[in-house]
């Protein structure tokens, strides 16, 4: 049977990107006003042409502010995209679900050594997992990303057994605990 799932997270911004924001609104205020005013001076109407030249490159420069990424689980391969914009698709990394090693909250404070690190992350800390994998390419890989429950009962479907057998008891004494407090699962929803 097919291992299918997708998830689409949406990157919270940050400070600098609220930063980058304002400075695209106030570069492009700027320049066309002056455009406009000179236009205006000395009756070069391509100037007016420029001036709506650049305030369709900003918008096109803020809705690159935008990024989403796109979980895909296919059988036992993760893909992880990064979508900029809503017209931008970039493949971050494809890893191998067999030869995952870990799967575990993350925790900023204590980040193990790995290779190389892959964040694909909402940058809300408190949902993130580090999923640990061996990678042919790239030696031992960290992604640091935030599926939803269904994401990961779909890979840890493709993990190694004594990787899938340790998670599941985890994951069941945490189903077990949770019930008995409240009726929300793992992602804040009601059942």
């Amino acid at each position: 049977m097919d291992n299918i799932c997708e998830q689409i997270v949406v990157k919270s911004r940050t400070g600098g990107d609220r930063a980058k924001a304002v400075l695209i609104i106030l570069g492009m205020a700027v320049l066309s006003a002056v455009l406009l005013f000179l236009a205006f001076i000395t009756g070069f109407l391509v100037l007016v042409l420029i001036a709506i030249a650049a305030v369709v490159g900003g918008i096109y420069l803020l809705n690159g502010i935008e990024v989403e990424y796109e979980y895909i689980i296919t059988n036992n391969e993760l893909d992880i995209d990064k979508i900029i914009g809503r017209r931008t698709r970039k493949r971050m990394i494809t890893v191998d679900l067999s030869q995952a090693e870990d799967l575990c909250v993350y925790n900023s404070e204590t980040e193990p050594e790995t290779d190389a690190t892959v964040f694909a992350t909402t940058g809300l800390e408190k949902d993130a997992y580090y999923l640990f994998v061996r990678h042919s390419d790239y030696g031992k890989v960290g992604v640091i990303f935030n599926p939803n429950s269904r994401t990961r009962e779909a890979m840890i479907r493709e993990f190694p057994y004594a990787l899938r057998t340790r998670l599941g008891e985890n994951i069941d004494s945490k189903k077990t605990d949770g019930e008995s407090k409240d009726s929300k699962n793992a992602d804040g929803e009601n059942q």
